[in-house]
């Protein structure tokens, strides 16, 4: 007869294995739910109602790409409105608005530099970092348009620095234009 080669079971393994396993998913519903009331809290609305990194990053993604748009779109309404209305009264209407006069002239040199260069938007992904390309002749906007790059400036540089990075790096091709 064979030996028997099975090799019995230890329960105070399982056991721990089991309360390991139950405590996990314990602490994943706990940070689900306080996922859920910071979202609720902010009056964000979770996408397909769940708390998955992946698409809450895309959700942003596509959010920054509508932020970009709608700058695009109140800069061309500006120009717009400018156009059709005499000094004071524009500022006037600034003032309806809510918007500096300041803050108007960017969405409009924005709305102006920016309204046939699609690859640079894309790149910049957000307001912030469109607002800081501005500094950009259109030389050098077009030139990122067609090659993709101007000078040391690559548009898949731009997509992953950060908002400082981007800036040091436009001021310094701008300053590099400059000298030649």
């Amino acid at each position: 007869m064979p030996e028997n080669k099975e090799v019995p079971a230890n329960l105070e393994v399982i056991d721990a294995e089991v309360h390991a396993a139950n405590q996990l998913a314990v602490l994943h519903r706990e940070g689900d739910a306080r996922v859920r009331a910071v979202a609720q809290q902010l009056g964000y609305q979770l996408p397909a109602d769940c708390t998955d990194p992946d698409l809450i990053q895309r959700d942003i993604a596509a959010n920054m790409r509508r932020s970009v748009e709608a700058c695009l779109e109140v800069g061309r309404g500006l120009v717009a409105l400018k156009e059709v209305c005499a000094h004071e009264e524009f500022i006037n209407r600034l003032d309806v608005l809510g918007i500096n006069y300041g803050v108007a002239q960017k969405f409009i040199q924005t709305a102006v530099k920016f309204s046939t260069s699609r690859t640079a938007l894309n790149a910049a992904g957000g307001q912030s970092k469109l607002f800081e390309m501005l500094v950009l002749d259109d030389e050098q906007i077009e030139e990122l348009e067609l090659t993709g790059q101007t000078g040391e400036l690559a548009l898949d540089d731009v997509a992953r620095m950060s908002i400082k990075e981007l800036r040091a790096a436009v001021r310094k091709e701008r300053k590099e234009k400059e000298r030649h």
